[in-house]
């Protein structure tokens, strides 16, 4: 179960941004430099991405345009950063029929760096003249419109690095990082979530409340190490009979709870019934209460109402002293499964 956030939107948003920034500064560059097609790509590890493909470079497929990028380079001539070569014949089918039959033709490439001298990019170009006159008539004004596209790049890559952490610190804010699942304050923002929806389709959801039963136990004769992978394997075990659309979160010490979403009552007590096979299969020992918010009147109502029933049934149960059984089993079992 993933946390919800809003990356995709800013990233899709930023993305535009750039490659509209981008697109502007090829214009300028087109005004000094005027070639048959223009193409710019930042560079992330060893993989390029393309930000921006104008003229003959917009029907040039993917795999041919990285080609293009990376080979033949080395005996390139070269004027104030700006290197250029002849299209080699085996390149020219990459154009499609885009190019007269005449020849020659030519590739202009110049790495973009940023501020640091860090190669963050590629802008390549297509002329159908040899370029070396214009490069050096024009080497200072090439050079700014190169600079401010190392720019732009660079910030979009730092923008990027900078959303990466903030997605990062919101997962990490709300995943219990024993467990996996979501902690209490990732449970309680998935609760706020479905009620809100559940407010405007009218649909039901159900509440499950589980608390292990013997974790002080296994703390005090087997050592925390044992407790905390009898926690781990409680947690992978709800998980793995949820749906996609439900979430389980760790809501305290021993204590876990299960939010179902569009729930009917027939889905509920079979998901209940899933619930404690898969726990009974695995010896986890664990009182459960589940309650729907069409019984209860709201969600935060529901979570009371199945905290409740779960105590009750705890309460039916022997005490620790009086069911040594089932606590031999539970220990027997985390001690095979942590050692």
């Amino acid at each position: 179960m993933s946390v919800n956030n809003e990356s995709p939107g800013f990233e899709v948003r930023a993305n535009i941004l750039t490659s509209e920034a981008l697109g502007a500064q090829l214009k300028v560059l087109q005004l000094f430099l005027p070639t048959s097609g223009w193409l710019i790509s930042w560079q992330e590890q060893a993989n390029w991405n393309i930000v921006v493909a104008q003229g003959v470079f917009t029907e040039v497929p993917a795999d041919h345009t990285f080609a293009l990028l990376d080979n033949g380079w080395g005996d390139a001539s070269c004027i104030d950063r700006f290197y250029y070569r002849p299209v080699m014949p085996d390149e020219l089918p990459m154009f499609g029929e885009q190019l007269p039959p005449v020849s020659p033709c030519y590739l202009i490439m110049a790495n973009l760096k940023d501020p640091d001298g860090i190669h963050v990019g590629r802008v390549l170009g297509f002329s159908h003249d040899e370029p070396g006159a214009v490069l050096l008539l024009g080497a200072p004004k090439l050079f700014l419109c190169l600079t401010a596209m190392a720019f732009t790049v660079a910030l979009r890559k730092e923008l990027r690095a900078a959303e990466k952490m903030v997605v990062a610190m919101q997962r990490d804010a709300f995943i219990d990082p024993l467990t996996g699942v979501l902690n209490r304050a990732g449970w309680v923002d998935r609760l706020s979530q479905i009620a809100s929806q559940s407010q405007r389709t009218d649909d039901d959801a159900a509440i499950v409340v589980l608390d292990l039963d013997f974790l002080k136990v296994v703390n005090d004769t087997r050592g925390h190490a044992a407790g905390d992978e009898l926690l781990r394997r409680t947690a992978q075990t709800i998980s793995s009979v949820l749906r996609n659309t439900d979430a389980v979160g760790r809501l305290g010490g021993d204590e876990f709870g299960v939010v179902v979403q569009h729930a009917t009552p027939d889905m509920a007590a079979a998901l209940l019934g899933r619930l404690k096979q898969a726990l009974a299969q695995v010896d986890i020992k664990i009182s459960i209460g589940m309650a729907l918010m069409s019984e209860a009147g709201s969600l935060k109502k529901t979570v009371h109402l199945a905290d409740e029933r779960m105590y009750q049934e705890k309460r039916r149960k022997p005490t620790p002293a009086r069911n040594r059984i089932d606590i031999d089993r539970t220990l027997a079992n985390t001690k095979n499964t942590f050692n």
